[in-house]
């Protein structure tokens, strides 16, 4: 009879541990362990109170994951991320926020966590939120296969809702609204070609040329043979006078349409703005001559001067120089004129040039700048100058005395001009940059 009431008893007891065990339920969120190397960094008692803790929390023992958790200390940040996902399964989210923010405080790389908040976020439609966590994981995992999707789609959603509205703004010519809602897009999207190109033209409208520049800049990098968007690009950089980096972009332009006349045009201009001349190969072959024949002293006074040198607008009728090389610079100093052309309209390109007629030219160039404003002061007082080998009467006299005064031309012994000597090509140069010189 005892041995049937002990059997009784003890089956009772069984009976009541079967009924009375927890059954637990793992959590409906997503979790995703620190990484190893970041546990081997915690002591050896901190990394086993954590990894049972974990353990506990995905099979829904929150109990004892906390009691792990609490093991560690509450200014830890894996406390503080073990307890923001125990809070979150209790659905307490305020509290898993504040653990979770208190987590990357302490540890600003503990993925995990940011994973919690954006999981809260997500949960609360906080879209702006969302979007910085999940950035912020992926700036340090970016490839974290939980995150990267999540990311993407809300990403291109928030993206094409703002261009969206911004361009209803634009219709309504509501400008700052729209201008607001694309630099938000900017924001979710740096690399949006859309958003820059409407900001770049709203901004070029108002004439904010350096804001509209940047944003060119931007697209030229993203879309780097998109002609539309090289051309707004160099017709943006002309209109606020940057024409050197204008010149830039429509070279690289020219290179994607080579039949494009209008931006040879524009190519043309600029360089001519700029004092860029494209030189012929017989221009480089001047500094070897002995002595320059009139064609190549045209060239060298209109490439040297070309930015004070109008263009022509009646060229002068000259018959002898379809030929040469040297055509249009000949027109150019012809019309001036710093060198004369002749009765029967010829210029006689290949005569070799003499110092004075040298000197005559130079005398012209330097009255044709001091009449457009430039400063020129003679380092040598004229009336302190004797020439002795060209009379004072004759037509060279004086300019020769003044490129002496200007110290561009000298005396030899005796105080001789040489007036009749060939003037060889680096003379030539060596004079043209000595009176830049003096211009600057």
């Amino acid at each position: 009879m005892k041995k049937i009431s002990w059997l009784v008893l003890a089956l009772v007891l069984l009976a009541g541990c079967v009924t009375f065990q927890k059954t637990y339920v793992p959590p409906s969120f997503y979790l995703e362990a620190p990484p190893s190397l970041d546990l081997a960094k915690l002591s050896l008692n901190e990394r086993l109170a954590f990894e049972q803790g974990w353990a506990d929390l995905k099979k829904g023992n929150i109990e004892g994951a906390r009691k792990e958790f609490l093991k560690l200390g509450q200014n830890h940040p894996y406390f503080n991320l073990g307890e923001g996902y125990c809070r979150l399964y209790e659905q307490d989210i305020e509290a898993a926020e504040a653990f979770f923010l208190k987590a990357i405080e302490l540890n600003p790389d503990l993925t995990p966590a940011r994973i919690g908040l954006a999981t809260i976020y997500e949960e609360k439609k906080d879209e702006d939120k969302l979007f910085v966590q999940l950035r912020e994981i992926l700036k340090r995992e970016p490839e974290n296969s939980w995150a990267r999707p999540k990311y993407e789609e809300l990403q291109k959603d928030l993206t094409q809702n703002l261009i969206k509205e911004a361009t209803e703004f634009l219709n309504q010519n509501k400008k700052e609204e729209a201008k607001q809602l694309l630099l938000k897009a900017l924001f979710y999207s740096p690399q949006s070609q859309e958003a820059h190109l409407k900001l770049a033209r709203l901004y070029r409208s108002e004439k904010k040329y350096d804001q509209a520049i940047n944003h060119y800049q931007t697209l030229s990098q993203l879309a780097p043979r998109d002609r539309q968007i090289l051309r707004e690009y160099a017709e943006t950089l002309l209109e606020h006078d940057d024409l050197s980096q204008s010149l830039d972009i429509y070279t690289k332009l020219k290179e994607l349409t080579p039949e494009d006349k209008e931006v040879q045009k524009k190519i043309e201009y600029l360089r001519n703005q700029l004092g860029i001349v494209t030189l012929p190969s017989l221009y480089n072959e001047i500094p070897k001559s002995q002595a320059i024949t009139r064609q190549e002293l045209a060239a060298i006074l209109a490439v040297k001067f070309n930015k004070y040198l109008p263009e022509p607008k009646r060229p002068p009728i000259i018959v002898d120089i379809s030929t040469s090389w040297a055509a249009n610079y000949i027109v150019r100093v012809a019309a001036v004129p710093l060198m004369d052309t002749y009765e029967n309209h010829t210029f006689e390109p290949n005569r070799i040039v003499t110092r004075a007629e040298l000197a005559e030219t130079f005398f012209r160039l330097i009255n044709f700048l001091k009449g457009k404003g430039l400063k020129l002061i003679p380092q040598i007082p004229p009336e302190k100058i004797q020439i002795s080998d060209i009379p004072t009467e004759n037509i060279y006299y004086l300019p020769a005395v003044q490129m002496v005064a200007y110290q561009l031309m000298e005396l030899s012994a005796q105080k001789r001009f040489q007036p009749d000597r060939p003037v060889s090509g680096a003379e030539a140069l060596r004079i043209a940059d000595l009176l830049l010189n003096l211009i600057k």
